[in-house]
């Protein structure tokens, strides 16, 4: 049996979502065609839409689809080319990536934003065109960024605020209306919706900035060319509508309990993050001196499914760039495996996971003992 433990990674896809999307195979029509068909298949496209504002306070038609996540990071930056661009050191690399002469702003060892720190410096060019992108909920570690206080101090120097919230939604509330976010990146396969989809939700005062990376028939309001994957955004409609089906955020005391018992179990371990405000559903835990790549295959032999860091470099470990701007010792960066719950976990399944991850740090000290 296997246990599943890497909903950050990919949700498992919501039972009610599957059948709704195995019905919406059935619609034939292009969304850009006049015909019947087509205008049923542009009216599914346009329910999700809505469905997707709802969840986030915003408005439905500045809402642009896209293949994912990176893809709408890849969108919100291309913008900020021309600005004075800020953006956190332990941004996922679909945001570190974009642009070469970002400036980047500090965190804590807790793995908050320098606050402090990013205000200074915003103000110093107070008179220039400013981008900052900071990420609602930190993928790896779960820690959950001030992003109120973040966006006073962009709204009062009159910078442009864009907020990846892919480990956001179905976890905490977001409202780019309360909060004057201008940019926000979800993803769909993050949510309990199928892969292959995602939106930027954009502002109205920062449409003039955008312009296409992918040219052709004028879809997404010209944003993003190409016949829309109505199946797949019809899903991912309906994941917003039933992501809190998952509880989300009754997983706190599973996680807790789980902690709690690796800690004892394992004193030398050391939970990433834990006296920061984090999500309910996600533990960072580092093991000194023994590679997070050798816990991860041991775990997986043993049935439980767990990861090192981000899983979106094509199956590769590396070390955590987020660890490191966390200032945390070597012999820590290289062991930190993460746990990431979909739903709570009863007593008995989180004592056998600790017994075996016991067993399995154990094995792996002693073989690096032998070497």
């Amino acid at each position: 049996m296997t246990l599943y433990l890497d909903y950050n990674a990919s949700a498992p896809i919501i039972s009610e979502v599957v059948d709704i999307m195995n019905k919406s195979i059935k619609i034939n029509g292009n969304p850009s065609s006049i015909h019947t068909s087509g205008r049923e298949a542009k009216k599914a496209v346009e329910d999700s839409r809505e469905l997707i504002s709802e969840t986030i306070d915003a408005n439905a038609k500045n809402i642009i689809f896209t293949s994912g996540a990176t893809e709408a990071n890849t969108l919100a930056l291309k913008c900020s080319q021309k600005m004075i661009t800020f953006v956190s050191s332990i941004e996922h690399d679909s945001v570190l990536k974009q642009n070469i002469n970002a400036n980047f702003i500090p965190v804590t060892s807790e793995g908050i934003i320098n606050l402090e720190l990013l205000e200074k410096i915003i103000r110093q060019f107070s008179k220039e065109k400013i981008f900052v992108s900071i990420m609602a909920v930190n993928n790896e570690t779960g820690v959950i960024q001030p992003i109120e206080n973040i966006s006073k101090i962009c709204t009062e120097n009159n910078a442009i605020f864009h907020v990846d919230a892919v480990q956001a939604i179905g976890r905490i509330d977001i409202s780019m209306k309360n909060l004057n976010i201008d940019l926000l990146t979800i993803s769909s396969h993050k949510i309990g919706g199928p892969k292959g989809v995602g939106c930027l939700v954009v502002s109205e005062k920062v449409y003039s900035l955008l312009s296409p990376i992918i040219i052709g028939g004028g879809q997404e309001r010209g944003f993003r060319g190409g016949t829309e994957a109505v199946n797949q955004i019809i899903g991912f409609g309906a994941a917003t509508k039933y992501a809190k089906k998952l509880s989300l955020v009754k997983t706190s005391t599973s996680r807790d309990i789980l902690e709690s018992k690796v800690l004892s179990m394992i004193p030398s371990s050391f939970i990433v993050g834990k006296n920061a405000p984090r999500v309910a559903n996600t533990s960072l835990i580092a093991f000194k001196n023994i590679l997070a790549e050798s816990i991860v295959i041991a775990l997986d032999l043993e049935g439980y499914e767990v990861s090192s860091g981000s899983a979106c470099s094509s199956g590769k470990v590396s070390e955590s760039h987020v660890l490191r701007a966390m200032g945390l010792n070597e012999n820590i960066v290289k062991g930190a495996i993460r746990i990431s719950l979909c739903r709570s976990l009863n007593k008995s399944e989180i004592l056998s996971f600790c017994t075996i991850l016991k067993k399995v740090i154990n094995k792996l000290s002693r073989e690096k003992k032998i070497i």
